[in-house]
C-alpha cells in the first residue's frame, strides 16, 4: 500500500504512460486525509479564543485563528502546490489507462457535471492489454492463452467448423 503513496511522487514529472486505479485512489484519499489532518492540527495548536472572531479559508468552514490560517498558508501552501502537481500527473496517467488523452482532465472545469464525470471515469477499470499510451500497468498479457491461434501461421486464423443442420 505504501508503494502507491511513493510511486506518484517518484513519477511527478511523468505525464506519459499509465497508472492503475488503485494507485490513483490510494494517493487521492491520502491527500484528503492529509488536508483534513493539517486543518485539525492547526486548529488544535492555535485555537480560536473564546468569543473572538476568526477568519476561514472558505465560507463553508468554521472560523480559525489568524495563527492557524498562517500555518496552513505558509506550510500547507507550498505542500499543496507540490502535491497538486503530483496529483495532476497521476490523474493524466489514469486517463491514459482508460485510453483517453490527458486533455480530458480539463473536463473538471465544467461545474459539478465535469467533476462527477471525471470521478466516474476514475473508478472504471483501465483498458486491458497495451494501448497507445503504453503497456497495461496490471501486467496482463497481450492476448490471453485461450484466444491464441492453435497452429503456428502467419496470423491467418483457423477456418470455422462446419455446422450440420438437420
Amino acid at each position: 500500500m505504501l508503494e502507491y503513496l511513493v510511486l506518484p511522487i517518484k513519477r511527478l514529472t511523468d505525464f506519459r504512460g499509465r497508472s492503475r486505479r488503485r494507485e490513483y485512489w490510494v494517493f487521492t484519499l491520502a491527500l484528503l486525509v492529509l488536508w483534513i489532518g493539517m486543518a485539525t492540527v492547526a486548529n488544535l495548536l492555535f485555537p480560536l479564543a473564546e468569543g473572538a472572531e476568526g477568519s476561514s479559508l472558505f465560507d463553508a468552514l468554521p472560523p480559525m485563528s489568524e495563527s492557524a490560517n498562517d500555518l496552513l498558508l505558509y506550510v500547507g501552501g507550498p505542500l499543496f502546490v507540490f502535491l497538486g502537481w503530483v496529483h495532476l500527473a497521476l490523474a493524466i496517467r489514469r486517463l491514459h489507462d482508460l485510453g483517453k488523452s490527458g486533455w480530458w482532465y480539463l473536463i473538471i472545469l465544467i461545474p459539478y457535471i465535469g467533476t462527477i464525470w471525471a470521478i466516474i471515469w476514475y473508478v472504471q477499470d483501465g483498458q486491458p492489454y497495451e494501448n497507445r499510451f503504453g503497456p497495461d500497468p496490471k501486467g496482463r498479457e497481450d492476448v490471453p492463452g485461450e484466444l491464441k491461434l492453435k497452429r503456428q501461421s502467419d496470423g491467418i486464423p483457423l477456418p470455422a467448423a462446419r455446422v450440420n443442420r438437420d
